[in-house]
């Protein structure tokens, strides 16, 4: 689907609007076209001030999670964007064009199992036979899989109800799902409207959030990714070092109050970290867990997804 038109169909159908920020001295020809998710990444660099005076035009595209953007940077859509790592694996595994370009280290738990406050559920080595609602190939739908293979049970051995977050969290509040595997924010929402969160998920899946670029950007506007690359990851130290601050932003972006955002850096803290071996060796556990599932056709080698070059 050409540029425009995928634009236009994304925004029609989300209500999400396209917004820019830009320099005037920036030339015509020098655009970063940048997909975002709401309180991503747009929020932590304008909390260190350099959307104003950047020598070149970004382009922002709003996204509501993980895989519509890695659709938009595979059509060439957008130049970069973040998201979780299992929707990488994905777009990978479909021969997307992409690379990760950079990451950020979740301290804490990164997704979660989350059930209703009377469910007799206590742990996740309860999870078989249950409906389980995530947004198919995330995190937390990894996190899943992860679980059940820790529990000797059969990748198949629950029911899932792919939905995108808000569906989710509709879902296990009217009783149609028995958990709801998902990510912060929502989980510490959740839990503060009495649902409860699974013990035993840290450690399971990688705990990532993973910065991308196209090919075809990283060939062509090279040096404007890894200005902003760097910039990415100035902000992101920013937001690790500030927990409270960044909570204040995060309520004005988001309309969530900035006590969710307190709590939820509580749990885990994001800081930025360079592409290792061990971060790549990660990846290709979840790539060869999807194989086992049979979400993926055959097995992929993840590294040469990874450029390790804008991030020693």
């Amino acid at each position: 689907m050409p540029r425009r038109q995928f634009l236009g169909r994304f925004v029609a159908g989300s209500g999400l609007a396209l917004v820019a920020a830009c320099s005037r001295r920036a030339a015509d020809g020098d655009v970063l076209r940048v997909g975002d998710q709401r309180g991503g990444q747009r929020v932590v660099l304008a909390a260190t001030g350099v959307l104003d005076h950047l020598p070149y035009k970004v382009e922002w595209s709003a996204f509501p999670n993980a895989a519509p953007l890695l659709e938009a940077l595979s059509i060439g859509a957008i130049d970069t964007g973040y998201g979780g790592d299992a929707a990488f694996i994905f777009a990978l595994g479909s021969g997307a064009q992409i690379k990760v370009i950079g990451a950020q280290k979740h301290t804490g738990p990164g997704p979660v199992v989350v059930v209703r406050g009377d469910s007799p559920v206590r742990s996740l080595d309860q999870l078989a036979g249950l409906r389980i609602a995530t947004p198919r190939g995330s995190i937390a739908h990894n996190l899943v899989l992860a679980a059940l293979e820790a529990a000797g049970k059969p990748l198949d051995a629950v029911d899932f109800a792919f939905l995108s977050p808000h569906d989710g969290e509709a879902a296990l509040k009217g009783g149609s799902v028995d958990a709801w595997a998902i990510w912060d924010p929502n989980a510490t929402v959740a839990t503060k409207q009495g649902a409860r969160i699974l013990p035993g998920g840290e450690g399971l899946v990688p705990a990532y959030t993973l910065e991308f670029a196209s090919q075809n950007a990283i060939a062509g506007k090279r040096a404007l990714l890894k200005d902003f690359s760097d910039k990415l990851y100035d902000g992101w130290r920013w937001a690790a070092a500030h927990p409270d601050a960044h909570a204040a932003l995060m309520e004005k972006e988001t309309g969530l109050s900035a006590a969710i955002w307190q709590e939820t850096a509580r749990r885990s803290l994001r800081p930025p970290v360079p592409i290792t071996p061990e971060l790549i060796a990660a990846e290709q556990q979840t790539a060869d867990r999807y194989v086992r599932a049979g979400l993926l056709p055959a097995k992929i080698d993840v590294a040469p997804g990874f450029d390790t070059s804008f991030h020693s």
